[in-house]
């Protein structure tokens, strides 16, 4: 956490001086509400001399006023942060500071105050002589199709040694889940004990027909059709040959599953598995594009619990160590900032503890698309000189 407390500049006048993370060698401007200010401002009211903020500006890019909002604005004072831009607007109207413009677009897209957004893009374009600023639709994020589904992976070997765990980890998902879709891309070996695990699993969680879908079943079948062959009667065998027909019933490949059938009831000399009816049946073509489907779905519900937005805040932790997590887990990470609304001190200041030591390992990490109050703070926390930062288009 930081703290700030009052002292005289070389000018004789007050400024904020911050105590812990801030106080690291560079051009950081020291600067920070005092404990009054940590309370949101929930009113209408922009009266900055009851905020006591004081700013000791040293930056060579920002205003002491841009400072002020970012700061306002990284305490969740969004209004203060407003006030304290429009306060400031007679000194950088006409002198084509573009920094405070976004400021101020991004503060009223944030407040949702859509017809103040248009008047001071109309502003913008006497000052610029160009095209403002658009105001930004957020599309609702798409209910993740795990919502109704669950999705379960195998490992690449299916052994007597570990089947138990996968099976049990699917069986409880499917008490989470009426659908399931099981991907089977990764396997490779298979043996008897994990195929009779299989099996039973399979017939547990398939009672309700065309509730489960099959991802890259097509290896796993080839896998159990290279361990059978029609009149070879081999008990450690039997399982195969069970599986494979449980899949082809699962898929709906009614004719293949028929055809399978048959050659078990031959070889074990046994009546033939008999069709689900209820089971819709498919063709290759159909199982290849729904699987297809499937594939691109699950990629955008991992892209999805990947994606960094809302605030990174104290009342945030999970998302600061999510970012954290993305960046270790990267050589040379490069996170999209494109949906962090806010960041606060409390974040700043561990993120200037973590950029020091990547910067000690030479990892080179990148944020992009960073809101221009957001990045503001960045600056003020000399995080520019350890870390790529790139304010959003």
């Amino acid at each position: 956490m930081f703290s700030f407390f009052r002292k005289k500049g070389p000018d004789g006048q007050e400024v904020m001086t911050q105590t812990g993370p801030m106080t690291q060698t560079g051009p950081a401007t020291q600067a920070r509400v005092d404990a009054a200010p940590a309370e949101k401002n929930t009113s209408d009211s922009y009266d900055l001399s009851a905020l006591a903020i004081e700013v000791s500006s040293s930056s060579d890019t920002l205003s002491s006023a841009e400072e002020q909002a970012a700061i306002l604005f990284a305490n969740g004072q969004l209004k203060a942060a407003y006030g304290a831009l429009q306060a400031d607007k007679a000194n950088f109207i006409g002198k084509k500071r573009h920094d405070s413009w976004l400021m101020l677009f991004e503060l009223l897209q944030q407040d949702n105050q859509h017809d103040a957004f248009d008047t001071l893009a109309l502003e913008y374009v006497v000052e610029f002589e160009k095209t403002p600023p658009a105001w930004q639709v957020r599309a609702t994020p798409a209910k993740a199709a795990s919502s109704g589904s669950g999705y379960f992976a195998f490992a690449a070997k299916l052994s007597h040694t570990s089947i138990d765990q996968q099976i049990n980890e699917l069986l409880q998902l499917h008490k989470k889940h009426d659908q399931i879709r099981l991907d089977f891309s990764k396997v490779a070996e298979i043996d008897t004990l994990s195929a009779a695990e299989l099996l039973s699993a399979l017939q547990q969680t398939h009672k309700k027909p065309n509730s489960l879908q099959l991802i890259g079943a097509s290896a796993v079948l080839d896998l159990l059709k290279a361990k059978i062959e029609v009149g070879r009667r081999h008990p450690a065998e039997a399982p195969f040959w069970l599986l494979n027909i449980e899949m082809l019933q699962i898929m709906g490949l009614q004719e293949e599953f028929e055809n399978l059938a048959v050659d078990y009831a031959i070889t074990y000399e046994v009546s033939p598995p008999s069709w689900d009816a209820r089971q819709a049946a498919k063709s290759a073509q159909d199982i290849a594009r729904d699987e297809a489907a499937a594939k691109a779905e699950i990629a955008a519900e991992q892209q999805q619990k990947n994606q960094l937005a809302g605030n990174l805040c104290a009342e945030q932790p999970e998302l600061f160590a999510r970012l954290l997590k993305q960046i270790e887990q990267s050589p040379k990470p490069q996170i999209d900032f494109r949906q962090i609304d806010r960041m606060d001190f409390d974040c700043a200041g561990q993120l200037l503890t973590h950029a020091v030591n990547w910067l000690q390992q030479g990892k080179a990490v990148k944020f992009y698309n960073v809101n221009p109050l957001v990045h503001a703070l960045l600056r003020i926390m000399s995080l520019q000189d350890m870390l790529t930062i790139e304010a959003r288009k």
